[in-house]
This record gives C-alpha cells, structure tokens and sequence, in this order.
C-alpha cells in the first residue's frame, strides 16, 4: 500500500518538491457522525503521518494548494490506508486556520461480503468491520487549527473516505475519523 501511494505521489508530485511540514495525528475510527447508524463498526485508533510540499506553481489558478502524501495505520489492525491529495489552508486570524483537504487513497479494508446471506463469514463481516466497496476511495479532510508558534501547529481533524457511487457503484458505508493532529513546519 505504502508502496502504491509513493509511486502515485511520484507521478503527482514535480521532482524539485520542496517539504513544508510533516503531520502526525490520532484520531477515533470510524465514528458514528451522523447518529444515523453509520459507523461505529470497527474500533481502535488511527495513527497519521502526513508530508505536506509547497504548492507548484501550475497550481496558483486554483488556489495554490499544497500537494500531500499521507498514511494512516489503525491500531486493531483494521482499515488501514494511505494516498495522495491537494490542502488548502486559509488564515482567520494570527493565530486560528481552517483546512480542507481533497485526494485519493488505496486502503486493506473490506469491500464487499460473500454473497450468500446466510454465510456465517458474511454476518460476521456486515456486524464488525465497514464495508466500502472499492478498493480506491476519495478522502476528504476538514481541519480547524491553531499556530501554537511559528513551527508548530496543532488541529482538530474529521476525514471522511468514500467511493462517492464515483469510483464505484453499490455498497458504500464510507470511514469517518475525529481526531488531533500537530504539525511541524520547516523554514523557508
């Protein structure tokens, strides 16, 4: 997987990439937003690494979004993933940001059940883990932030993965995670 999204990333990325920060996060599993039912099937925490670059100029017609790379390891050993995308940030104040991030990931969780409704495997696999129908999905950041200093940040983070009946057609329970993020920039 890992692998997967270096070589995308490879593609997506101009080879003079320059690094601006590097992220780490954990944030609650597939949480129950909603309150309509959807999530809460699989436990454990995500652990997050992100690499954010500068923003190519090629870019600067859409906002000049910064290219990422990220991953994200669950800590039962569930859905795991990782992938690549465009951030972009904007200031409120001095000291408070909002983020939205938009990309695509490759992840090991289930996307589909046996087909038969009575395979003990399928009933199993319906209760406990997130059925998300494509091996490839769309990951869609929101993040409010706070520059703890000129290095550092620090953000509250809600990702939401799906397939959006794009990328695939049927099932689609999607992923929603919650969590905290730091966040250290380099110089310039």
């Amino acid at each position: 997987m890992a692998a997967a999204a270096l070589g995308i990333a490879g593609i997506a990325l101009p080879a003079q990439a320059q690094l601006e920060e590097v992220r780490f996060g954990v944030l609650m599993h597939d949480v129950n937003v909603t309150g309509n039912g959807a999530g809460g099937k699989e436990g454990g925490v995500n652990f997050a690494a992100e690499l954010v670059f500068a923003s190519p100029e090629f870019l600067s017609w859409v906002g000049s979004p910064r290219p990422f790379i990220n991953g994200s390891i669950n800590s039962d050993g569930l859905t795991n993933f990782g992938g690549v995308g465009l951030a972009w940030a904007v200031d409120f104040s001095n000291r408070f940001y909002g983020e939205i991030d938009f990309g695509v990931s490759v992840h090991d969780g289930i996307t589909e059940l046996p087909p038969n409704p009575a395979d003990p495997v399928r009933i199993q696999l319906d209760a406990t883990r997130v059925i998300l129908g494509s091996d490839v999905l769309f990951r869609t950041v929101f993040a409010l932030g706070t520059h703890l200093s000129d290095r550092w940040d620090a953000a509250l983070v809600f990702e939401h993965l799906s397939h959006g009946q794009i990328l695939a057609q049927g099932r689609n329970e999607g992923l929603d995670n919650i969590g905290l993020r730091i966040a250290y920039k380099f110089g310039n």
